[in-house]
């Protein structure tokens, strides 16, 4: 099957990123990898109205050491996660889990952010944010939420997104 018609844009960076969310309404979805979202949409399992491409966003494609803290951007691939040597050193759960998700095609194009917005139960990634005790930093109009795993992921396939 295929998708239901639907509007589609490309943002060149977060704040285009936001102002084409506000112009296509709370119904438009946010496409990184779209690993998890296009399999929906494909087999009509969930509508939307628009996509907002921010795969090309490369600020949100960061894997850094702030302090004693780790801080891995939304847009990072699970390939990435994998052959980071910052991962392995200050959070090998990641590492270690990261070659267990699905098969190399997928972890090269899924991404953390969106294994995160989409909390399959299933996954492995939002299993190991909740064992870190990791916080999800979201950003919207009302700017910048940093939200503790816990707290984040509310329900299956539901998060305080």
């Amino acid at each position: 099957m295929k998708p239901a018609p639907l509007s589609y844009a490309r943002a060149s960076d977060v704040g285009h990123a936001l102002a084409l969310w506000r112009e296509a309404g709370s119904d438009a979805r946010i496409l990184a990898g779209g690993q998890s979202l296009l399999a929906g949409l494909n087999l009509r399992m969930s509508e939307v109205d628009g996509l907002i491409d921010i795969s090309r966003i490369a600020s949100l494609r960061t894997i850094d050491l702030v302090g004693d803290s780790l801080r891995i951007g939304a847009l990072t691939r699970h390939a990435d996660l994998e052959r980071s040597k910052l991962v392995a050193l200050h959070a090998p759960a990641l590492a270690q889990a990261a070659p267990l998700i699905a098969h190399p095609a997928i972890r090269t194009r899924g991404t953390i952010g969106g294994s995160l917005a989409y909390a399959d139960p299933a996954a492995e990634l939002p299993a190991c944010m909740l064992a870190l005790d990791a916080e999800i930093v979201a950003q919207g109009d009302g700017g910048e939420r940093r939200i503790a795993a816990r707290d984040f992921f509310t329900g299956v396939f539901e998060t305080a997104l």
